[in-house]
């Protein structure tokens, strides 16, 4: 039987108004409950949610609602490459995974990827997207593969040795924004809850709890013919959930390079499997999205209680070029986009 594990998590949901904005429907408190363990790192349980006054399904519905596989499909070719996770942080579609999840093709060389100028990369023969799931409970169990319109990270032209295999990039932040096309003109993709302005809580301090909920041990898939849009095959998309405490903090780490990972970091005590590269990690009040997952550590004994995390506070000022240099910062205070904007009084 699934036991409850010690996480709670504010999930809100959005629709649009009659006014054309993206609002707020509801937020309610989800209990994960695991599969096979009430340790710190367990699988999800999929058990029944029922959300007055109509909503109900399975606990992978909802979070796969927010928190998506990021997958590559070459051209021609009936598998697909399973990647990473990520998260949306806007109705209109923006989503963050980690850099290096957004950068595979370019690192392994696959799917046409050519550099058209300075730090512009194109997929000419690759399908880059995110797996979202229908509600079983009415589809059966399918998955809308949606394209990720484009992707924004910071890198830089590289000395050797290069940091990312036969091209001279090199990452100087683990953190990658992405857009992500609509299920349909008026349904609002579902996003997490970020880091914002003004907030006041116990956050990611050291010694505090961090949670982080990704998509692990994936492997590729053969994928099966079915209605446009959609796809079918044996996904392996088990959602997990990995809990430990913050141990230090890098916020200079971009100069100072005290840690591997790219950029300002943190460690924690997570397992963290293969494919949870770009997850959210939310904060010790299980709200707000501080983090994301860039790499896990293995040692001779397996999967150690070690982990880093990109801190999400930091890439909030960087400018976005495809969205005119706006940061995450401009956007998060206009209306366009349909941000989960949470306050004390809202909770």
């Amino acid at each position: 039987m699934p036991t409850t594990c010690k996480i709670k998590l504010l999930k809100v949901t959005f629709g649009r108004g009659k006014n054309g904005v993206w609002s707020i429907d509801g937020f309610n408190s989800m209990a994960i409950k695991s599969i096979d363990s009430t340790a710190d790192f367990c699988r999800i349980a999929d058990e029944l949610i029922v959300w007055q006054p109509s909503s109900f399904g399975p606990t992978s519905y909802f979070l796969g609602q927010s928190i998506v596989p990021v997958v590559a499909q070459v051209h021609g070719e009936d598998v697909l490459h399973c990647i990473g996770t990520g998260f949306f942080i806007s109705c209109s579609g923006l989503l963050i995974t980690a850099a290096h999840v957004v950068s595979d093709p370019i690192e392994r060389q696959y799917g046409g990827i050519t550099e058209t100028n300075d730090l512009v990369w194109q997929a000419r023969e690759l399908t880059l997207g995110v797996m979202i799931p229908l509600n079983p409970m009415t589809h059966g169990k399918k998955y809308v593969l949606r394209e990720i319109e484009w992707a924004s990270f910071l890198a830089k032209k590289a000395d050797s040795p290069l940091p990312i295999k036969g091209v001279d990039l090199k990452l100087t932040s683990d953190t990658a924004i992405c857009k992500v096309a609509l299920l349909a003109p008026d349904v609002p993709h579902q996003p997490l809850t970020i880091v914002q302005p003004g907030i006041v809580g116990a956050g990611m301090s050291v010694g505090k709890t961090a949670t982080a909920i990704g998509y692990g041990a994936m492997c590729d898939v053969n994928l099966e013919a079915t209605a446009p849009n959609e796809i079918a095959g044996d996904f392996p998309f088990d959602l997990y959930a990995s809990t430990g405490r913050i141990l230090e903090r890098f916020p200079d780490n971009a100069t100072t390079k005290e840690v591997p990972t790219p950029g300002a970091c943190f460690s924690a005590s997570l397992q963290l499997l293969g494919g949870m590269s770009g997850s959210p990690i939310f904060d010790h009040e299980g709200i707000y999205v501080h983090g994301v997952v860039s790499r896990g550590w293995v040692d001779a004994d397996g999967i150690s209680n070690l982990g880093f995390g990109s801190m999400l506070a930091h890439s909030m000022h960087i400018p976005i070029r495809p969205l005119g240099n706006k940061t995450l910062i401009q956007l998060h205070s206009e209306s366009e986009h349909g941000f989960a904007k949470l306050r004390a009084s809202d909770i």
